[in-house]
């Protein structure tokens, strides 16, 4: 995977010591923070981030195919800088958003003939294997 620098310069996005930052968090975080969890996380690094700079940031990655965003219905956007094809898995007891692979291929067997695949977005929503044995 190319550094978080080269891939803002050549998505054409002046590499900022911000945007770097949050693209690199984002790569680290596999928990599919919002604006605040990014913002709370990396203020006491960068002292000037704010939040309105997280959520433009944010929105200038997503506009160049960085990051993708979430929406599950929780009255908050959540960010993933996963953008090959997966589902998302929301657990209702801890609250914790799951990545699960599964081939696009798979999707695009069960389409109608003439049907183009560009993007999916699935959200599925249980209890995740370490609530299900805590609560038996």
């Amino acid at each position: 995977m190319p550094s978080a620098i080269e891939s803002l310069l050549t998505s054409n996005i002046r590499p900022s010591i911000q945007r770097m930052r949050i693209l690199d968090y984002l790569r680290q975080k596999k928990n599919h923070p919002t604006v605040e969890t990014i913002f709370n996380d990396l203020a006491p690094e960068i002292p000037t981030l704010s939040k309105t700079t997280v959520y433009n940031t944010l929105q200038l990655l997503k506009e160049n195919g960085l990051v993708i965003s979430l929406d599950l219905g929780e009255g908050y956007i959540r960010y993933d800088a996963d953008t090959s094809p997966h589902l998302h898995f929301e657990c209702e007891k801890c609250g914790g958003v799951f990545d699960i692979f599964m081939a696009p291929e798979d999707l695009r067997k069960k389409l109608p003939a003439g049907f183009v695949l560009k993007e999916t977005r699935v959200y599925a929503f249980g209890v995740c294997a370490k609530c299900a044995k805590v609560n038996g």
